[in-house]
């Protein structure tokens, strides 16, 4: 079985270029893999398992892609990492993984930063209508910010164009998924391989608090900051790891907060620095509100080290068995962190044994071996996926081509029955 698979690549600072590495072992032994990269660099190592191709969207030898018994696209919302790939997804069938479902950051940022008004225009109102149009002019003018756009807006059918079908890693984006796109919708549980059982964590303070990944308005920063200051009590000591959006606006909080002495921003910072800060560390705070809809390779992370985490009840969070993580309610973060920092003061060990059976959990349901298996499963389906997707443009011409044929007051069920006999004859 030939798959290509486009995905960044360690060491670019994303968590799906971490995904991609910890998979190729399981992938590369049931399959013959390539990778393509639009990087200019790449760790070599990961040559062991798979043969690596730099691509150029603009000018890229489609004919290479042609030799794959299946084509994979790994999609975050990040467009510095993701453009070139979907740029290439939206014009060759395969099957896009989506790691966020909720894609209209990344594309709305992504036509701003290349100043294409009427491209981003032209795509609201093709997906969405007039109101989606109206939307996106209230977005480029100021008047609607991004939060607020994507809640509403995926951009998700933009990007699915040309799918065979699309993979996702939560019931929560499948079911919203499902709902938006024509294209078939695949769960499987997001992968990463389990360490050796983890060590006990010491129940001595000061406890060290941990928070890391890309953290941007959603990651709840404020919030811990201000709850932070609110408990005071200085045994809890918070470690920032990761790139912060808005690190001005930290800073600020920090001081304004009288926080200089327990908070330490480190950064982005090597993944043996990180995995040894989340061995060392007693609780993880995992926020994430408003979600992009996806699961979190993050918190995968945090069970690995059989670590315990607060969490946002929402989305993939709320999927969680009982038991493997502590939840916080979106509209009370404030008070519902503080609530849980001082029952960990009073009883660690409840925490800690939450934290392991997050680990036994992880073990069980998130092997990249069967998550392997079920990938090559899926290349091996691709003809069939291609019939599908040759039959439903079928239809969409029949319909085009109909349309043209009858009166403006023709009725459009009629209209679209035929088209629909055409698509399954076909």
């Amino acid at each position: 079985m030939r798959i290509h698979w486009f995905s960044p690549l360690a060491p670019a600072p994303t968590a799906i270029a971490d995904y991609t590495g910890r998979l190729l072992a399981a992938l590369g032994a049931r399959a013959d893999l390539t990778l393509w990269t639009d990087q200019a660099h790449w760790y070599s190592g990961l040559e062991s398992h798979a043969a690596v191709r730099r691509f150029d969207p603009q000018a890229i030898r489609w004919e290479g892609l042609h030799t794959a018994d299946a084509v994979f696209y790994n999609l975050g919302n990040d467009a510095r990492f993701h453009r070139n790939i979907w740029q290439v997804a939206r014009r060759y069938p395969g099957f896009p993984i989506l790691h966020d479902v909720l894609m209209h950051d990344s594309v709305a940022t992504d036509h701003q930063h290349h100043q294409d008004r009427a491209g981003y225009l032209d795509l609201m109102q093709s997906h969405y209508g007039a109101r989606g149009r109206r939307d996106g002019e209230l977005y480029w003018s100021g008047a609607l910010n991004l939060l607020q756009m994507g809640r509403v807006y995926s951009c998700a059918p933009y990007l699915l164009e040309s799918s065979l079908g699309t993979i996702v890693h939560s019931r929560a984006a499948e079911r919203a998924l499902a709902k938006e796109v024509e294209v078939p919708v695949i769960h499987l549980p997001l992968p990463l391989p389990a360490q050796r059982p983890p060590q006990p964590h010491g129940s001595l303070p000061p406890w060290k608090l941990v928070v890391f990944g890309f953290l941007g308005a959603n990651r709840c920063l404020q919030q811990i900051l201000r709850a932070l200051a609110q408990l005071q009590d200085r045994r809890f000591q918070l470690h920032i790891y990761g790139n912060i959006e808005d690190r001005a606006t930290a800073d600020a909080a920090i001081d304004r907060l009288r926080l200089a002495d327990q908070v330490t921003v480190h950064g982005f910072v090597p993944e043996v620095e990180l995995n040894a800060a989340l061995a060392s560390a007693h609780l993880a705070l995992n926020l994430r509100y408003p979600t992009k809809g996806e699961a979190s390779y993050s918190q995968l992370r945090i069970w690995s080290h059989g670590l315990p985490s607060l969490a946002t009840r929402i989305g993939w969070y709320a999927e969680q068995p009982a038991g493997a993580l502590f939840f916080v309610r979106p509209n009370f973060l404030v008070d519902d962190l503080c609530a849980h920092w001082r029952a960990f003061a009073a009883q660690p060990a409840r925490y800690f044994e939450a934290g392991m059976r997050g680990y036994e959990y992880l073990v069980e349901h998130h092997s990249p071996q069967s998550y392997a298996a079920k990938i090559v499963e899926i290349a091996g389906q691709a003809p069939v996926y291609r019939r599908r997707w040759n039959a439903q443009r079928m239809g969409g011409r029949a319909v085009e081509g109909l349309r043209a044929w009858f009166p403006a007051g023709a009725p459009g069920g009629y209209v679209d029955h035929v088209a629909g006999v055409i698509s399954e004859l076909n």
